[in-house]
């Protein structure tokens, strides 16, 4: 007799969702306090002043993190809903800025469930720590956005580098995942690449020059920095400073971990250099603190959206003393979203952190949570259109006209006010003003007719 093959049964390919059986019906509830280590287990920050991370150095995302809509009376057969993901990509090292890119997040997907923007089901947050350019290998970005796609995120928040968002954007269009990154790179801009932006390279070379302009300086020193965005920071800045009629003294190619920062600056003071610019990721701010110190110079001084990370940690604080910088916080108390914000995240967290990251992660996440909401159905090609459909969307960063607005063909989500020049000072980070260029023509006598 023929042995039969043994009938047997269809098992689960993945498991069933769970329910953390956390839902009010009142607000939106996450799965836990806190979106890092360190205030989870109750070590709390390192930030000292109010611009510095408030996060600890070396801490870790949570996971996972749920967060529930408010059920306001509604019941269910029982069965649990699956959370939507969304990714986050985090490709550099943050120090102090993790809870500022966590708890904002949170927050900002609270808040949208209680507005009623997003009620079907509960969201994830997925964490893929996959650090990479300019310091480790650019493989490792790009493996954690696809393990983020494999764990069926919709969207993801990141990269923030923009040697890394090159790197991995042709990937993204592949994989079909739209990505919200925070890089400065304007060639980061297509199909699946969205940006809410911590910057944008070549505006921040013409800022850098028109500020040095206006300070009445004609001779500069110019540094800039090798990688995927260097030569826009030059090319853009060296461009609008002969338009404007300043002569570049000398320039410089620098590598992330620059060497002789001292003797170039040495040789600038000698040759009659009146402003510094520099544009590249801000490593090389450490070198410049220490070869202005043992120069005892201290001559007008600009960069682009490096200048930020005075949040990553309190030692790059120190290192960027004296720097005017391009930012994304506008006067202190006219933009009332992001005052808001900040009090319910002291509210929900119980800490008042107010740097520009806590600002742009709520942005970034409010793009990603309209996405998810605009679209017929959370699967990514939905949620890339639901994108497009942002209009004018209320942005925290940067001043009070500032807002978020994307579209066919339309990738930057920042419009209006969103970048700023502060200076770094005795400890004290100060508006210096906005950048809203006018015509050289508006300076000139108005023309007469004669006939």
């Amino acid at each position: 007799m023929t042995d039969q093959p043994r009938i047997g049964a269809a098992e689960r390919m993945f498991p069933e969702p769970h329910d953390w059986k956390i839902a009010a019906a009142d607000r939106a509830v996450c799965n836990v306090r806190f979106g890092t280590t360190a205030y989870r287990e109750g070590r709390g920050g390192d930030g000292s002043k109010w611009y510095e991370g408030g996060g600890a150095v070396g801490e870790q995302a949570v996971q996972p993190i749920v967060i529930y809509p408010p059920t306001r009376g509604m019941t269910t057969q029982g069965d649990p809903f699956e959370p939507v993901k969304i990714g986050i990509l985090i490709d550099m090292e943050l120090g102090q800025l993790l809870a500022d890119w966590i708890d904002p997040t949170i927050l900002a997907i609270e808040d949208a469930m209680n507005e009623g923007v997003w009620g079907r089901g509960p969201v994830e947050l997925v964490v893929a720590d996959a650090r990479g350019l300019p310091r480790e290998n650019y493989l490792k970005v790009i493996k954690g956005y696809e393990w983020l796609c494999d764990q069926g995120c919709v969207v993801v928040l990141g990269p923030m580098i923009s040697d890394n968002s090159i790197t991995l954007q042709d990937t993204v269009n592949t994989r079909k995942v739209a990505c919200i990154g925070w890089t400065g790179a304007h060639k980061f801009a297509s199909e699946y690449c969205f940006t809410v932006a911590n910057g944008d390279i070549p505006t921040e070379g013409v800022m850098c020059a028109n500020w040095l302009k206006d300070k009445g300086l004609s001779k500069i020193g110019m540094f800039w920095e090798a990688g995927s965005s260097g030569r826009d920071y030059a090319d853009y800045f060296r461009y609008k400073a002969m338009e404007l009629g300043m002569t570049i003294t000398r320039e410089v190619k620098l590598d992330p971990n620059p060497r002789n920062v001292l003797g170039h600056l040495s040789d600038m003071r000698d040759m009659g250099t009146e402003g510094i610019y520099y544009g590249g990721y801000g490593y090389a701010t450490f070198k410049f603190a220490e070869a202005f110190q043992e120069l005892g110079w201290d001559p007008p001084r600009v960069m682009g959206t490096a200048f930020m990370f005075y949040s990553n940690s309190n030692a790059w604080a120190k290192g960027l003393e004296g720097w005017h910088g391009v930012d994304q916080l506008g006067v202190d108390g006219t933009n009332p979203n992001y005052e808001a914000m900040i009090d319910r995240m002291e509210s929900r967290f119980g800490r008042r952190t107010r740097n520009v990251v806590v600002a742009l992660a709520y942005d970034t996440a409010r793009a990603a949570i309209h996405g998810i909401a605009n679209a017929n159905i959370p699967i990514p090609e939905q949620v890339k259109n639901g994108l497009e459909q942002i209009r004018w969307m209320p942005a925290t960063n940067g001043g009070p006209s500032c807002y978020v607005q994307f579209g066919p063909y339309d990738r930057k989500g920042y419009k209006g006010d969103f970048l700023t020049i502060r200076e770094l000072r005795d400890g004290d980070l100060r508006f210096d003003g906005y950048y809203r260029p006018t015509w050289p023509a508006n300076r000139l006598p108005a023309p007469t007719h004669e006939g």
